[in-house]
């Protein structure tokens, strides 16, 4: 199983980096019909843009030079995948001219875990420093950072609809993690979180907004109870807790113009609870 949690700088990069390149996703495709009142969560938009990236690949035979800066920036770094399609551009350096990613992406019929094992071990036998996180059996990521250039590089996995949509990324994220590092106002966290990294993306008639961060020593029911308490104090609305998983916790909080899902997640055998946080608000909320 893939799932090497790391008190390092490289794991708050890399987490960070896969929210970012789902980011690339929405931009490189200029998807643009999340309005409030239609929210989506995160990975429902993460699908539906694949189902578009797959469309949009059937529609574009060629590749203009920016697309080939864009796949030498991601690909040179990892070996084709013996089973993918066609790798594509998606995006690149979005986030300002202080932080350079680029966003690149193919498809291939095998697993989540099927890729994240194979690049794993290409990683391995080259003695790099993995870091990866296995989110579930349709999602992960696998990669490694390089100290010197302080750049991240990734391969992020969503599967759906049958087939694997594989983001390869690279990004230098020092300068975005100095401003990521503070949570936005009036979006609730559970206190004492620590680890903290936010990205705003501003929408047609939304922006979302995502935090994650851990707790440390603590345990989950403890942590849950006192979030949901905070939040009632705050006049958020909480939906009943959904147990997504063995010691992991999904919450759906409300307020006029805002909706939001929390996870909160402790990893076994250890006292802290990972939290994550993806909120919609409104242009038109307070």
């Amino acid at each position: 199983m893939l799932k090497e949690w790391v008190s390092h700088p490289a794991f708050r990069t890399a987490s960070v980096l896969v929210s970012v390149a789902v980011a690339g996703i929405l931009i490189g495709m200029g998807w643009e019909e999340a309005r409030y009142g239609g929210v989506r969560t995160e990975l429902e938009r993460a699908e539906a843009a694949a189902d578009e990236l797959d469309q949009a690949a059937q529609r574009t035979p060629g590749r203009s030079k920016r697309d080939e800066a864009i796949l030498a920036r991601t690909l040179s770094y990892f070996p084709p995948y013996p089973n993918g399609g066609r790798p594509e551009a998606l995006a690149a350096d979005y986030l300002g001219p202080d932080t350079p990613i680029a966003v690149a992406w193919f498809s291939t019929q095998d697993s989540s875990d099927q890729v994240l094992q194979h690049y794993r071990k290409f990683l391995l036998d080259e003695g790099l420093p993995v870091v990866g996180v296995r989110f579930n059996d349709n999602a992960g990521y696998v990669g490694y950072w390089v100290p010197k250039d302080d750049e991240v590089r990734l391969m992020s996995t969503l599967h759906q609809g049958g087939e694997t949509m594989v983001f390869v990324s690279s990004a230098r994220m020092r300068n975005y993690l100095e401003r990521a590092g503070r949570v936005p106002a009036g979006v609730p966290v559970p206190r004492n979180l620590q680890d903290i990294a936010s990205l705003s993306l501003r929408m047609e008639g939304a922006t979302n907004i995502t935090v994650s961060g851990r707790v440390p020593e603590a345990e989950l029911p403890a942590v849950e109870q006192a979030y949901r308490a905070q939040l009632r104090d705050q006049g958020w609305s909480v939906s009943e807790a959904r147990q997504a998983g063995f010691q992991e916790t999904e919450l759906t909080l409300t307020r006029p113009g805002l909706r939001g899902q929390a996870s909160l997640r402790q990893p076994s055998a250890q006292r802290v609870v990972d939290f994550h946080l993806s909120l919609m608000r409104s242009q038109a909320a307070p």
